[in-house]
């Protein structure tokens, strides 16, 4: 492969990658935020319990039920929490099996192979 052919072919990757990454900046906005993360790393210790209520995550957090409810709106429309009833109970869950999430694994797997 020759320079020119090099370079054509770096910028279909960049072009690609951009792409993608733009595809990806929800996701990216809304693992941006510390509270979310931390609901997040709350939700992988705790990956075995197959979910948690608010009111644990409340105790672990130590953010008002309010402001939990707000961020666990936002990681779930993104598509990273999930929820499931038991009865009357929520549990929530870290939902690493998105369209969104394996979009954003999928993008760094690329940015790995460009390396």
């Amino acid at each position: 492969m020759n320079i020119d052919e090099r370079e054509r072919c770096m910028g279909e990757t960049r072009k690609s990658l951009a792409k993608e990454f733009n595809e990806c900046r929800p996701i990216l906005s809304v693992l941006g935020d510390t509270t979310r993360q931390s609901i997040i790393l709350c939700l992988l210790e705790n990956m075995k319990m197959g979910g948690m209520r608010v009111g644990d995550l409340v105790e672990e957090i130590h953010i008002s039920r309010t402001a939990l409810s707000h961020h666990l709106k936002i990681l779930k429309n993104c598509g990273v929490v999930g929820m499931r009833e038991e009865g009357t109970k929520n549990f929530y869950y870290l939902n690493y099996r998105s369209g969104r999430v394996t979009a954003l694994i999928r993008l760094f797997r690329k940015i790995e192979a460009v390396q």
